[in-house]
């Protein structure tokens, strides 16, 4: 561990131990997805870990600017990977990061988890056969994966690794099944209530009419819960959380939720008035 490394890192002391650090500083972790992604990214920077693999093939767009980290007027039009890279360098010039700019494929999981200690799945859900793809490789390999997600005011977090029931078995989704089944199978597995405000504008983001929406604090909870998850795992440290199991913290509500993630374990909690809507969504 070199001079600026101890400098940088040197408040963190006292919570971890000179050695732990030196643990994440060598733990390899590949991110896909640098919206929400990205803000779990810088966390794990400024954490002391310094090699990554990074996917996102998009540009930021002024849109991003109400929840993702690393969008600001500034940074419109120019690509995820590359201010998430620049931010990366500006807070510690050591880090060691290979950027896959087409983002995550089929056709590329070997390259981006070779060498892989961790994964972060933030795989956009319009790219669900990719997200899938890259949680069977990650399973079949061994490589632990954080799955994570935000909605509104809160964030989820579900840790998989070789010995928990696989992020296939619990989100139920497929290749084979059109895209509002699998959303639907997503979303009952990686919360256990959708919070009731977001309903208004989700019906529409489940037949793909809309967006889905998106808040600030939803995603820096998720992005905290997520760097926090790993960090524990990898050097043994507090209590961990692991599939069947996920943890929902919802900051509107001011309450942290260990829960069943599973497909199975729920329906949709879709409000009575919106139930006989135009466009009904699958429960």
């Amino acid at each position: 561990m070199d001079q600026h490394y101890k400098e940088r890192f040197l408040r963190s002391i006292g919570i971890f131990t000179e050695a732990q650090l030196e643990k994440m500083k060598n733990t390899k972790i590949a991110v896909g997805g640098l919206g929400l992604g990205g803000s779990i990214f810088i966390n794990l920077v400024r954490m002391g870990f310094e090699n990554f693999h990074i996917a996102d093939p998009d540009t930021f767009e002024r849109t991003n600017i109400n929840r993702q980290r690393m969008a600001k007027e500034t940074t419109i039009g120019m690509r995820k990977d590359e201010c998430s890279l620049a931010e990366a360098r500006a807070i510690n010039p050591a880090v060691k990061i290979k950027v896959f700019p087409e983002g995550v494929k089929k056709a590329n999981l070997d390259e981006f988890l070779k060498g892989v200690d961790w994964v972060v799945d933030v795989v956009d859900l319009f790219a669900m056969e990719d997200k899938l793809a890259l949680n069977v490789e990650a399973h079949k390999r061994g490589i632990p994966v954080a799955s994570c997600a935000t909605l509104g005011f809160s964030g989820s977090v579900v840790v998989f690794n070789k010995n928990t029931p696989s992020f296939a078995e619990q989100t139920g989704i497929s290749d084979k099944l059109p895209y509002e089944e699998n959303l639907s199978r997503f979303l009952r597995f990686i919360c256990p209530e959708v919070p009731t405000y977001l309903w208004g504008q989700l019906i529409h983001a489940m037949d793909r009419s809309s967006y889905i929406p998106f808040v600030t604090p939803g995603g820096e909870t998720s992005a905290a819960v997520a760097a926090s998850e790993i960090a524990k795992n990898v050097v043994g440290m507090g209590k961990t959380v692991h599939s069947p199991n996920g943890i929902f913290v919802d900051v509107a509500q001011v309450k942290t939720t260990i829960f069943e993630a599973s497909y199975k374990a729920r329906a949709l909690n879709i409000p009575e008035n919106l139930k006989h809507a135009d466009k009904p969504i699958v429960a």
